[in-house]
């Protein structure tokens, strides 16, 4: 993703793109990340098809603790903080997330083949997919940036669960 991110942003800015000087390299990795991206998941799909069927209807359950997972933070607002939420794996964040994701990567993918053979395509179709597929990296960077955020820097991330179990380890 980083090497997309990277490569996208030398051939979106014309500063760059003339700084770096090898436009058909950087379109070249860019080209060959995304080809990664797309194959990787489909490959692993095909090999572990079963777990990937399970973690996928994990994923596209909504349950009602999912709806109380968003009304959560009104509810703190009210002083009810201390409500128990039972998810199952994933929670209604995750659930969303996960969603988000998967419909930008998919938008990405679709509007970069335009793109890519521009030859066979009208000139206003690969003008509009250029339009759509800078907005769907944006979207899914600020995705991708919020996830880390959450990860490692918000109070109930990653950092905190390292620090719980450091803290048991002791004991």
């Amino acid at each position: 993703m980083l090497v997309l991110v990277l490569s996208g942003v030398v051939l979106y800015v014309p500063a760059l793109s003339q700084s770096v000087g090898q436009r058909f390299w950087v379109r070249s990795a860019h080209l060959a990340a995304a080809a990664v991206l797309a194959l990787v998941p489909a490959v692993f799909a095909a090999v572990r098809w079963p777990e990937v069927r399970a973690l996928e209807g994990q994923l596209s359950r909504w349950e009602p603790a999912d709806r109380d997972w968003f009304l959560r933070p009104w509810r703190v607002l009210v002083g009810d903080a201390e409500a128990q939420l039972q998810s199952g794996r994933f929670n209604a964040g995750q659930k969303l997330f996960a969603a988000l994701v998967a419909v930008g990567l998919a938008a990405l993918l679709l509007t970069g083949i335009p793109m890519s053979w521009w030859s066979r395509f009208d000139a206003a179709v690969v003008t509009r997919s250029r339009d759509l597929h800078v907005t769907a990296a944006y979207a899914v960077v600020a995705l991708l940036a919020g996830h880390v955020y959450l990860a490692l820097l918000s109070p109930d991330g990653m950092h905190l669960l390292s620090r719980r179990g450091r803290s048991t380890e002791r004991r």
